[in-house]
């Protein structure tokens, strides 16, 4: 062991390492910037807890100079690397409802930038992107997310929570395509690839769908439990952590 170090509470997404530092987003709203190499606690960034909140991983995204962190009430911060600093914040959706499990949109997921923007989802709510220097918004579209957004070159993907894939132009969020057909699968955050989106189920299968219609390419069936975590790139290949424990890496 190099080293060891304590946040405030518990920690359910992977730490995000860059610049140096380990970047850990906590359950109580604060990120800890340690330093990769001795793990002495560089900066924390602070927010205020909230009451009720979706127990589900909402972790750190760096690109550039920032770190991109989403928290509770529906707010994507933009953080400083080299201090910590607030350099941006922007409401992905605002909390509506008479009570507080009604208000709840927590933004859930990874923020996910390619290029000059940044896109995160609200808990059932909404999707928007930003331009990541200056948070100014580029577009949002009223849509019940329960995962995150994905991002490739052309468009923005996330499937919605009764389980269709949607295609956006991330240039001003037109619809491009949708996919039905995957109903109630409780979809995982989507992959974009190359040629092919990937997305993962609650049974474990990981389905290809081609980017520029959303029809379907191939279907692999894990043989784990389900998908609960966003793939991830690994070169050329794809890499699925299963529920019970599996991990599969898939060519992309």
């Amino acid at each position: 062991m190099r080293w060891r170090a304590r946040a405030s509470s518990e920690v359910l997404a992977p730490p995000a390492v860059a610049a140096g530092l380990v970047l850990v987003r906590t359950i109580d709203n604060r990120v800890f910037a340690f330093g990769a190499d001795d793990g002495k606690r560089r900066w924390v960034y602070q927010r205020a807890p909230s009451s009720l909140v979706v127990r589900a991983p909402a972790g750190i995204t760096v690109a550039g100079d920032f770190a991109f962190a989403g928290f509770p009430g529906g707010k994507l911060a933009a953080l400083a690397l080299a201090s910590g600093a607030l350099r941006w914040e922007a409401t992905v959706a605002q909390p509506k409802g008479s009570t507080e499990l009604e208000r709840v949109a927590d933004v859930i997921g990874d923020p996910a930038t390619q290029g000059r923007e940044v896109c995160a989802a609200a808990y059932r709510s909404r999707i928007a992107c930003y331009d990541a220097a200056s948070g100014r918004q580029i577009w949002a579209r009223e849509l019940a997310s329960l995962s995150g957004v994905g991002l490739d070159a052309r468009y923005a993907y996330v499937a919605d929570e009764r389980g269709a894939l949607h295609a956006f132009d991330r240039s001003n969020g037109q619809s491009v395509w949708k996919q039905d057909k995957l109903s109630y699968r409780q979809l995982s955050t989507p992959l974009a690839g190359s040629g092919a989106v990937a997305v993962g189920d609650f049974e474990g299968y990981v389905f290809f769908l081609e980017r520029e219609t959303g029809h379907f390419v191939a279907r692999s069936d894990t043989g784990g439990g389900a998908v609960r975590a966003a793939p991830l790139r690994m070169g050329e290949a794809l890499l699925v952590q299963t529920a019970d424990g599996s991990v599969v890496a898939l060519a992309l």
